[in-house]
């Protein structure tokens, strides 16, 4: 019975998902067929490794990856190894691998490692220990490499690029993702216009084309936050680092601005519904938001049923917990925008929302929006197109 309850809130959630990867879609088919005919033939592929960073960073590389597969012809393979965080110091240590999180969808992409890819992995994974990226073994050998990036926007990419190398690994959030999907000669043979396009909703197309089946145990902490009537967020926010420091500078505090924004986020709205993610670092400012919420008579806290703390990021349930904030987040009619610092499990959200909800490119952007003092540059991949038209127009002139 429980068995069917969850194929059926399943269901229902997929019902509510795009994932024909919207302006994408035509390519990523094409893509498929050809990433298919690869794995068959043991020939060309990308190694994504997505075991560094946080939640939102190793999506990004894996949608990145996809974006230069997708110009390239090769297959993908994906490396999202869980660790045992009980036994490591490492700071951003992830208990889960892609395969608890996301379901791998045959019809569309397959990103599982065959036996024949294991000396290549071992190659690569040995040059990230040692820090060194060698280009015979990498899309690209240097990390924020933004000449690079500048290139590959004018770069004639394609089936023969490096066809010599069979296998190349990507890493890290590296500006190739981003410089090929602002890449005007890819964008026409997409069919796509060359000088214009929503990058916050392409990216989230690309997303959610290959990562849009979450496994039911996501659906199900969806669904406890959401209800089974699919209730809707009228107002999301993620706290990251929110929390202030004593006088002292010893304790965390809670950050009252944070209040102030929340305030001006529901004036005007009536019974509104609200959800809260935050880090560990902001449970003291999200205990207090959560108390200021009670106290309105006519708002609805929205909780994934134990959501009474920040989600322990070095758990498995921890991150079960956050890769459904960050659905529940991405179908919130506003998202406040983000605080200090740049956050991609915000921007991932972000990007996400204006895939299923249609936003335009300004609406998607203001929720990216840094208070402290600019506007944040985003990390999502294609966001960066403009970062790179200005490298391009102060390197000319």
């Amino acid at each position: 019975m429980a068995n069917s309850h969850l194929a059926l809130l399943k269901d229902r959630w997929l019902d509510g998902m795009d994932r024909s990867g919207g302006v994408w879609g035509p390519a990523l088919s094409n893509w498929s067929i050809a990433a298919k005919r690869e794995r068959k033939e043991n020939g060309k592929f990308l190694i994504a490794f997505a075991d560094d960073y946080g939640l939102g960073n190793r999506i990004n590389i894996v949608t990145s990856t996809l974006a230069l597969a997708m110009a390239t012809g090769r297959s993908l393979i994906v490396l999202w190894p869980h660790t045992d965080c009980r036994h490591t110091n490492h700071g951003d240590c992830d208990p889960t691998s892609i395969n608890d999180l996301f379901v791998e969808n045959e019809t569309r992409a397959q990103w599982g490692v065959g036996s024949h890819a294991h000396a290549a992995i071992s190659r690569c994974r040995d040059d990230v220990k040692r820090h060194a990226k060698p280009l015979k073994r990498w899309a690209i050998g240097e990390e924020d490499d933004r000449k690079t990036a500048v290139h590959l926007m004018t770069h004639r990419l394609g089936p023969e690029w490096r066809k010599e190398d069979p296998y190349l690994c990507t890493y890290g959030f590296f500006y190739w993702g981003w410089a090929l999907t602002c890449n005007q000669y890819l964008r026409r043979a997409w069919g796509l216009d060359p000088n214009a396009g929503n990058p916050w909703a392409e990216f989230g197309g690309l997303m959610s084309w290959l990562l849009g089946d979450a496994r039911a145990s996501i659906v199900s902490r969806v669904h406890k936050a959401l209800g089974d009537k699919n209730i809707k967020c009228d107002v999301g926010m993620h706290l990251r680092r929110a929390d202030s420091l004593s006088g002292d500078g010893k304790d965390q505090t809670e950050n009252l601005k944070w209040k102030v924004h929340l305030e001006e986020a529901l004036a005007g709205l009536r019974s509104p519904n609200v959800y809260i993610a935050a880090d560990h670092e902001s449970k003291k400012t999200k205990w207090m938001l959560l108390h200021y919420l009670e106290e309105r008579a006519d708002t609805h806290i929205l909780t994934l049923g134990h959501d009474t703390k920040a989600a322990d990021r070095k758990s498995r349930s921890g991150l079960l917990d956050a890769l459904a904030e960050n659905f529940i987040l991405s179908s919130c009619t506003t998202l406040l925008p983000r605080g200090t610092g740049a956050s991609t499990f915000h921007d991932v959200a972000v990007a996400r929302a204006a895939f299923q909800q249609k936003w335009n490119e300004s609406r998607a952007a203001s929720f990216a929006f840094r208070r402290k003092d600019r506007p944040a540059r985003p990390l999502i991949s294609p966001a960066l197109c403009a970062d790179l038209d200005r490298d391009a127009s102060n390197s000319t002139s």
